[in-house]
């Protein structure tokens, strides 16, 4: 059976390193920096080729995976993997309450044994790859709107549905030219509404 091992000791290294100076990242910028300190086997990767990205993907998440099950055995720090946020925290350290590891129990990742198998990486189709990176735009780019649409509402992200109505009613009356408000403003808030109306 094919394995990832050769290149986890190299990465994990330099993930270490990464984490103390940077503890809170995102896959990019981490597929980046591995890229940039030359780490095999990211340094050979074209992220312009659907495979190569895929790769330099995977290979990213797979290590991840492996530091936070490292992480969980040593119980010094705790990684959270999200879509667009991962972030090591010290274990010891007192979580602030409005953090999000604070009030969220550990449950079981299921993207976790995706990654943590090695078989992904080496037999993923073509097509497979083309849909999972479509997938991969249309979620990030769902969560780029949500944010944006939270910010222009003046709203925390986890806001629910009835916060945000309350909140677009009273900025949309605020705003709206018929009352001397901004056209600009109005409309960005009704599109604002508009794109949560489709998340929610």
């Amino acid at each position: 059976m094919r394995t990832l091992n050769p290149y986890l000791t190299p990465i994990f290294h330099e993930l270490e390193h990464y984490f103390s100076v940077s503890p809170v990242s995102n896959e990019y910028d981490i597929i980046k920096h591995l890229t940039d300190k030359n780490i095999a086997p990211f340094n050979r990767f074209s992220l312009a080729e659907y495979k190569d990205l895929f790769s330099a993907h995977f290979l990213c998440m797979h290590a991840l995976y492996h530091l936070k099950a490292h992480y969980k055995t040593t119980q010094k720090y705790q990684l959270f993997i999200e879509s667009v946020r991962i972030e090591r925290v010290v274990i010891n350290k007192t979580i602030p309450d409005e953090h999000p590891a604070k009030n969220t129990p550990e449950t079981t990742d299921p993207l976790a044994s995706y990654y943590l198998n090695p078989q992904h990486y080496f037999k993923t189709q073509e097509h497979e790859i083309s849909d999972m990176i479509k997938s991969f735009w249309q979620k990030y780019l769902a969560h780029d709107t949500k944010k944006e649409a939270f910010e222009i509402l003046c709203l925390p992200i986890d806001a629910d549905k009835k916060t945000i109505k309350a909140q677009y009613l009273k900025l949309a009356k605020k705003y709206h030219p018929d009352k001397g408000g901004c056209a600009d403003t109005f409309s960005k808030i009704r599109q604002a509404k508009a794109d949560l109306d489709k998340l929610f």
